[in-house]
């Protein structure tokens, strides 16, 4: 049985893949520097306050980690959720949850951001 597949599908198909590469990445790289190559033993708030105050590249490492993680989450549960086929109601109900939760969860890991600098 053949079914029609949106663009919005496929968008958010190829979103989640591209957000899930992304992802990838910066996890490495975090668990690399806040992990692995801290040289002191335990990562302070001052370590992370300094890296972050100190270099524009590390502003837009996480202001773009929050929003990749906080999309791919979401996405990915939506996507369990599609598979069981829900009810239009229960549907437009969940995707305005998740909505009002990312953009709560995004506005709150940039104002903890911009609150560090």
């Amino acid at each position: 049985m053949a079914e029609k597949v949106s663009n919005q599908s496929l968008l958010t198909w190829f979103l989640q893949r591209f957000s899930g590469l992304f992802l990838a990445f910066f996890l490495f790289t975090h668990i690399n520097v806040h992990h692995f190559l801290h040289s002191e033993g335990l990562i302070s708030f001052a370590d992370v306050n300094a890296r972050l105050t100190g270099s524009f590249w590390w502003q837009l490492f996480y202001f773009l980690f929050v929003p990749f993680c906080v999309f791919h989450a979401l996405n990915g549960i939506w996507a369990i959720i599609a598979d069981y086929r829900p009810s239009k109601g229960f549907s437009i109900f969940t995707k305005a949850a998740f909505w009002i939760i990312a953009i709560i969860l995004t506005a709150v890991g940039t104002f903890t951001l911009t609150n560090l600098f």
